[in-house]
């Protein structure tokens, strides 16, 4: 028997075989269980007649392989909903965006000192520093 790989998981082995360009509908996983341990192999779906079915190439058509397209990914764009948004007025939260308006050039270590003095949460205090910093660079 020829050595074959195995993967931890079921999601890895059909990951492999769509890696290796075989459509996701036409892979077989199988199971191998050696020692106590589960693992988990591919292996391409054979049909009743040998043939390849609808991926066979049709009268003189080349023939395509599914790695042979690059995928292209949709470009990401950062929508309004990432941006962080100025907090209700009122709260702690606002209070920290009001001293870090006060104070733009601050640094973490200020801050944390600032909340000590003012009864804010320290780590809380440092997030909003940086919730702030980030807003501030969409303005």
């Amino acid at each position: 028997m020829d050595e074959m790989t195995t993967y931890t998981r079921r999601e890895n082995a059909r990951r492999a075989g769509v890696a290796a360009g075989v459509p996701s509908e036409r892979i077989k996983i199988t199971v191998h269980k050696e020692n106590g341990e589960v693992r988990f192999g591919w292996k391409e779906k054979e049909t009743s007649s040998g043939d390849m079915g609808p991926l066979q190439p049709q009268h003189g058509a080349p023939a395509t392989h599914a790695a042979s397209t690059p995928e292209t990914r949709p470009t990401r764009r950062r929508s309004e909903s990432s941006t962080p948004k100025r907090p209700k007025a009122g709260g702690k939260c606002a209070a920290i965006w009001d001293y870090l308006d006060e104070h733009p050039t601050t640094t973490a270590k200020e801050v944390r000192e600032a909340a000590a003095e003012h009864g804010w949460n320290v780590n809380n205090a440092v997030c909003e520093l940086y919730a702030w910093r980030k807003a501030s660079t969409y303005r």
